[in-house]
């Protein structure tokens, strides 16, 4: 049983050192790529709302100016910072393009809407220790979704449906504690296509965008860093896990079982669950029961019921309740007849008796306490 025991309480042991050596020290100046914080499911949410400008690349796209080819564009984002610098988000894209022609710059206008999955990596809070007000943050992001073309202004094209691979980096500036303003610009590519994306001489596949807009923070927001356990506690644990081992070791090359051993008579149980006496108490003069102390005498009557044994009731009075004739009998019998017509002990289990003021159980400076039915067990 012993050896059970100390095996039971190594592995315990063990789990909480490891466990502990595994925690990573959480110093206020230190980066936050080399700190550990605690994880909080439903905090550090956010959602954005941007809008602005794009242009096609690529192919006949290259040849009309810049200004030619912009085109207005807006998204919707949703997202979380898993710890203080990274984070996923689920943004939607919808917006127009324009599309030329490679050999005869005829433009070709159409809309798209889709929705992509991107992973952004502040860069930062990574070098940098965490700091939940900080203003400025640097921002790289990498993704992929799905977009729809549609409505197009050549009668050729048909709408089509694109896998999309995108990439972008946010300028991010904190201006109060729910609120950023952020610059983004992102380059998206959809030539991945689901069915073909341009016809013969179009090519629109690559499009650059920028975009300004505001983000606001959702929930509970901020980041707790897990306090390290001091190397001296852990070290002494590693001590207790070596004594641990030296002592199953020890155990170990004991004998299986342990010679017979002479039979030792069983101990009789006991009759009387009675400890102490049970003292009901009265007030001077008095020999009737009060309410207060009804539990002690039911307690009693209890004890008969069950048939483990009978009852002695004996009252007792105070020197200073000498003028008060037969008090002492008047109480015994009042605590007597409790027991018989309220909680239904039977006569016969039951001795009465009283004593005088010279025989109370207590000192005579302790007159309250002579001032009692004493109930014992027969």
């Amino acid at each position: 049983m012993k050896l059970k025991h100390t095996l039971l309480l190594l592995a315990g042991l063990s789990s909480f050192a490891a466990k502990a050596q595994t925690m990573q020290p959480s110093m206020t100046d230190a980066p936050a790529h080399r700190v550990a914080f605690e994880h909080k499911p439903g905090a550090n949410y956010f959602i954005t709302l941007g809008g602005g400008v794009g242009a096609m690349f690529l192919e006949g796209n290259n040849k009309p100016s810049l200004t030619d080819r912009l085109s207005w564009n807006a998204s919707l984002a949703i997202g979380k910072w898993h710890n203080p610098y990274y984070a996923t988000r689920l943004k939607l894209v919808g917006g127009e393009a324009f599309t030329y022609q490679n050999f005869t710059g005829l433009r070709n206008k159409n809309y798209f809407v889709g929705g992509h999955y991107d992973f952004l990596f502040d860069v930062v809070n990574y070098f940098s220790s965490y700091q939940q007000d900080r203003v400025f943050h640097l921002i790289p992001f990498v993704g992929v979704g799905y977009e729809y073309k549609f409505d197009h202004t050549d009668p050729k094209l048909t709408n089509t449906h694109h896998v999309t691979a995108n990439a972008g980096l946010q300028l991010n500036f904190h201006v109060a504690p729910r609120v950023d303003l952020f610059l983004e610009g992102e380059a998206s590519y959809s030539g991945l296509n689901v069915r073909y994306h341009h016809r013969p001489n179009y090519s629109n596949a690559f499009r650059v965008s920028a975009q300004a807009g505001i983000g606001f923070r959702l929930g509970k927001q901020g980041f707790k860093a897990v306090e390290p356990l001091d190397q001296a506690y852990i070290d002494g644990l590693q001590d207790q896990l070596n004594a641990l081992r030296a002592e199953n070791a020890e155990l170990s090359k004991r004998p299986a079982n342990c010679p017979d051993a002479s039979m030792v008579a069983p101990i009789p149980a006991a009759s009387d669950r009675f400890v102490a006496d049970k003292s009901i108490l009265f007030a001077q003069g008095q020999s009737k029961v009060s309410k207060d102390q009804l539990i002690t005498v039911f307690d009693a009557a209890d004890f008969a019921l069950k048939g483990e044994g009978s009852l002695v009731v004996t009252g007792y009075i105070a020197k200073n309740e000498t003028r008060f004739k037969g008090l002492a009998e008047k109480r015994a019998k009042a605590v007597a007849t409790l027991l018989t017509d309220q909680y239904g002990v039977a006569a016969d289990k039951i001795t009465v008796e009283w004593k005088e003021a010279d025989e109370a159980p207590y000192g005579s400076a302790q007159l309250g306490w002579n001032r009692v039915v004493i109930i014992r067990s027969k």
